[in-house]
């Protein structure tokens, strides 16, 4: 099994998706963040899930997807996978914003 772990920054993104959310319904927000935490639990069994990040054309930079979500991730080694972001699927993403968020 693979371990999965969220960077600080992916975290924030998280959180603030929530923010966002809470702001309508604190119930949904706390049920899209669990959501979209359990989704990532899905990367232990299964680490090269989803698809390469398109922006960046990087094997090791994947994507899962939560409704309009996009959970992006490192596949660092055979062993360790790293949530680097999440992103409403409408944002741009440059290959740059992605791979600097890379760093351990």
């Amino acid at each position: 099994m693979v371990k999965v772990t969220w960077s600080a920054r992916a975290r924030k993104d998280l959180d603030g998706i929530s923010a966002y959310i809470a702001e309508g319904s604190a119930y949904y927000a706390e049920r899209t963040e669990l959501e979209i935490f359990q989704r990532s639990l899905f990367l232990e069994a299964h680490p090269k899930a989803g698809r390469m990040v398109k922006e960046v054309g990087d094997a090791s930079i994947r994507e899962i997807g939560y409704g309009r979500y996009r959970i992006i991730h490192w596949l660092v080694s055979d062993v360790e996978v790293v949530i680097i972001a999440v992103v409403h699927g409408s944002r741009k993403l440059t290959p740059g914003t992605v791979l600097a968020r890379r760093r351990k």
